[in-house]
C-alpha cells in the first residue's frame, strides 16, 4: 500500500504557516507524517502511546529536529505555552470518549495564546472507509468515534474556530495480496478481489482539517 496523494500539509500551510514554529504532534505512529511536518517546522515532539510504535519511528523517520516520546493525549508531559502548534494527526477518534475532553483541555494548555490546535480526522466518506466498515479491515467501523470526536472539537469553548478544510488521502495497493497484507481484512473475503478490481485498486480516504486559535 502507497500513499499516491497527500496534500494535508499544503492546505494545512495556507492557513498555518509552520515555518519557524515549535511543533506537537499527538498520535505520531510510525513517524510517516512526523518528518514531514518537521521539514517544514522548527522543531517537532511528536507523542505515540506505542512504546513500538515509538521505536519504529526512531528507526525509520528520524531527522534532528524530532523529538519522538510515549506519551497519551489526554495527559501531556509538557509545560503551559510550550508549543506554538498542536497537530492532532487521526488520533483524537482513538482517544477513549470519556477522556477526549481532557485531551483537547491539555493541547490547549500547552500551546501559547495565539497558536494553533489542528485536528486531522477521517470522515465517514470515500471507498477506503467502505473497504473498513465492509471488510472489518484497517480500524474497522469507527463512525461512533468519528462523530462523537467531530461533535467535541466543535463543542469545546476554549478555542477560537479558524477553517474547516476538506481534504483527503488517495491509497494504491499493487496487488490483492498487498490489501490483505496492510489492511488485515477480517470477513467476506471472498468479495474484496472483485472490490478492489472495480476501484482499480485505489481506494480514497476522505478527511476533515479543523483549525483553531488558543486565545
Amino acid at each position: 500500500m502507497k500513499r499516491i496523494k497527500e496534500e494535508f500539509l499544503d492546505k494545512l500551510e495556507k492557513v498555518v504557516k509552520l515555518k519557524n514554529k515549535r511543533v506537537l504532534e499527538i498520535g505520531c505512529g510510525v513517524g510517516t507524517r512526523s518528518i514531514q511536518i518537521a521539514k517544514r517546522s522548527k522543531h517537532l515532539t511528536a507523542i505515540e502511546p506505542s512504546t513500538k510504535l515509538i521505536q519504529e519511528a526512531k528507526k525509520t523517520n528520524s531527522l534532528e529536529n524530532i523529538d519522538y516520546q510515549v506519551g497519551k493525549a489526554e495527559k501531556l508531559k509538557f509545560s503551559k505555552g510550550m508549543f506554538d502548534a498542536v497537530i492532532f494527526t487521526l488520533s483524537l477518534h482513538h482517544v477513549p470518549p470519556v477522556k477526549i475532553n481532557n485531551a483537547i483541555k491539555e493541547a490547549n494548555r500547552v500551546v501559547k495564546k495565539g497558536g494553533y490546535i489542528v485536528f486531522l480526522e477521517p470522515t465517514h466518506d470515500g471507498n477506503f472507509f467502505e473497504s473498513e466498515v465492509k471488510f472489518d479491515a484497517c480500524d474497522g467501523d469507527e463512525r461512533k468515534d468519528k462523530a462523537f470526536a467531530y461533535y467535541s472539537i466543535l463543542s469545546y469553548k476554549g478555542y477560537k474556530e479558524v477553517a474547516e478544510i476538506p481534504d483527503e488521502t488517495v491509497f494504491q495497493f499493487d496487488s490483492y495480496e498487498d490489501f490483505i497484507k496492510s489492511m488485515n481484512p477480517k470477513k467476506n473475503k471472498k468479495e474484496i478481489k472483485n472490490f478492489l478490481e472495480a476501484n482499480n485498486y485505489i481506494l480514497t480516504a476522505s478527511r476533515r482539517i479543523n483549525i483553531f486559535k488558543v486565545v
